[in-house]
């Protein structure tokens, strides 16, 4: 196996993974999984030539720089801001509005457990919800969309 079918099949998978139970468990992504998600990118584009490099780059870019201006407004957490920018890297670049979608569809259904998990709690649903609005683990979304969109892509030969 080559090392770019390890990354592929093996770091990225298992990145995303660990994301998704550690912003659950205690609401941090970690700098080490976004690093190694970064690493891991750097060396398959090495390996692996990428003709739309450059707009995976761009995208990255922006995306990061949207993400850290909600969380200078407090709305995303900086593990979000800056696993949503490192997903753009692996996302394909034409997938960006079925993640976005996936993103948003994810979320919806992890505020609709939240909310349930609130009301089993005995605590009303309004009141919970916005005494605890700021912990919601959108990682999970996030990682979420990106673990439903990779068997789809193009760095595994599907472009």
């Amino acid at each position: 196996m080559h090392a770019a079918e390890l990354l592929l099949l093996g770091l990225y998978p298992v990145a995303l993974c660990v994301c998704i139970g550690t912003d659950i468990a205690r609401r941090i992504i970690p700098n080490v999984v976004i690093a190694a998600l970064l690493f891991g990118f750097a060396v398959l584009a090495v390996l692996s030539p990428l003709p739309d490099l450059p707009l995976r780059l761009l995208l990255a870019g922006v995306v990061t720089a949207f993400g850290f201006s909600l969380f200078a407004e407090n709305v995303v957490g900086a593990g979000d801001a800056k696993l949503a920018g490192v997903l753009m890297l692996w996302v394909d670049p034409v997938q960006v509005p079925l993640f976005v979608l996936a993103c948003g569809l994810l979320g919806a259904l992890l505020t609709l457990v939240a909310v349930a998990g609130r009301r089993r709690n005995g605590l009303h649903p309004g009141v919970a919800a916005a005494a605890r609005a700021r912990t919601l683990p959108y990682g999970v979304a996030l990682a979420g969309a990106g673990l439903l969109l990779h068997p789809f892509s193009s760095l595994l030969g599907h472009g």
